[in-house]
């Protein structure tokens, strides 16, 4: 048995940051060099639309660049299950004793509406899993009750040397 098991949970993003701004740049030169050579020719009002444009195609681009700029991390060890949420500048962790720690895959109240992965215990319940799909999720769920059980303890062997109930020292 390894000393632990990590799950890593991302967004499947096509594009990193250095390709969104390519992407951006690239639809910006060619929209507005097409603005002002119509302002050229006297059809100047096309340059303020074609700038409200650029505009709005990058608060898109940068909107869908910072929400797919995330990760969670569950590491599961023999004393807890840790999940860590990692966004730009902000960290979140949360700890759960691995004896204790259940995982929900709780139906949504909505038939319409994605299930919802929880991990948790004694009333603290952390949502992962959000950018994956219903059989992702699902498979996620499956995964993680397997590990954890792994991890637990054998009956029996919880006292560390002291003589089991019923048997003679």
């Amino acid at each position: 048995m390894s000393d632990g098991a990590e799950f890593m949970i991302r967004p499947n993003s096509a594009f990193n940051t250095r390709s969104w701004r390519w992407v951006f740049s690239l639809l910006a030169v060619v929209c507005l060099g097409i603005a002002v050579r119509f302002a050229l020719l006297g059809y100047w009002m096309i340059l303020p639309f074609a700038l409200l444009d650029v505009l709005a195609v990058g608060l898109v681009l940068l909107v869908m660049a910072r929400r797919s700029a995330y990760a969670e991390k569950i590491i599961i060890t023999w004393q807890s299950v840790t999940i860590r949420h990692v966004q730009r500048k902000n960290r979140q962790r949360w700890t759960f004793p691995l004896y204790w720690t259940q995982v929900r895959l709780e139906k949504p109240r909505h038939r319409w509406y994605a299930h919802r992965l929880l991990v948790g215990c004694k009333g603290r319940w952390v949502e992962v899993g959000q950018c994956l799909t219903e059989s992702e999720r699902s498979s996620l769920a499956t995964s993680l009750k397997n590990r954890i059980s792994d991890f637990m303890p054998e009956p029996g062997n919880g006292l560390g040397g002291l003589p089991q109930y019923g048997q003679n020292p």
